[in-house]
């Protein structure tokens, strides 16, 4: 193996291509793009692993460095412009599953309030400078709640976001009474103790970016399996892995 391949424990699962268009499957805990601090990123592994220059990998969707999920990379102009086409025309589906605590009020429709800066990185709605921002949510399902556990009871949320604000999604839940969990910025819980009285430290935000969808003449999804961290958070409060499924498939915004 040359210096520049990524060793096999980091490489990235490819999850499609398409006309330059790379998609790969994020773990939580890898930055997505570099920065002045950090050199192991999404970009880099993926420029090593499809021997291509790092000048070359574009992400043309972020995500947190605490989130999963389905990231989209373009290798070529053409590509980028694509997928900037779809965007201006609002064609370029995303779905994201959420696990959250707190109480839902509303089971489905669209949260629209702008979001600014707020203290160092973090934004907040309103907040400094705000931009408009919008996210189709849904409540799929809630676990039991059990007076003995931390949180009492947990509930999983599908997630499609109409703009791509920073931190949109965590901000938007948490501003709803429904802070995701493991988001300690923004008011969620990361030591979870389950019904037996277990403990678990949740080492990530429990948001994964499920699929995207890509506007052919045949829609492709391109999906990325749920990670075994948060189907085993949501198994320790007896949540149903199927729900996982459903909120895959519901169809938001109708």
């Amino acid at each position: 193996m040359s210096s520049t391949e990524p060793s096999r424990a980091n490489a990235l699962e490819v999850l499609g291509e398409y006309r330059g268009l790379v998609f790969v499957d994020k773990p939580a805990g890898l930055q997505t793009e570099p920065d002045a601090r950090h050199t192991d990123t999404l970009v880099h592994r993926v420029a090593a692993q499809l021997g291509v220059s790092l000048e070359r990998v574009h992400a043309l969707s972020r995500l947190d460095t605490a989130v999963s999920g389905v990231v989209t990379l373009g290798l070529t102009s053409d590509a980028r412009r694509l997928v900037g086409d779809w965007r201006a025309r609002g064609r370029f589906r995303r779905r994201y599953l959420a696990i959250a605590s707190g109480e839902i009020t509303e089971r489905s429709g669209t949260w629209s309030e702008c979001i600014g800066r707020g203290s160092g990185n973090l934004r907040q709605v309103g907040g400094r400078n705000p931009d408009a921002a919008q996210t189709d949510f849904a409540w799929v399902l809630s676990t039991p709640s059990f007076a003995r556990a931390n949180p009492k009871q947990l509930h999983l949320l599908a997630l499609a976001p109409k703009t791509g604000r920073t931190h949109q999604l965590r901000v938007h839940a948490s501003a709803h009474g429904l802070p995701l969990l493991g988001d300690r910025a923004y008011g969620g819980v990361a030591r979870l103790t389950s019904i037996t009285g277990s403990v678990r430290e949740l080492a990530r935000i429990a948001l994964h970016a499920a699929w995207v969808e890509l506007p052919l003449d045949e829609p492709r999804r391109i999906e990325a399996p749920v990670p075994q961290a948060l189907l085993e958070a949501w198994r320790d409060f007896s949540g149903d892995h199927e729900a996982f499924r459903a909120a895959s498939e519901l169809v938001l915004g109708a």
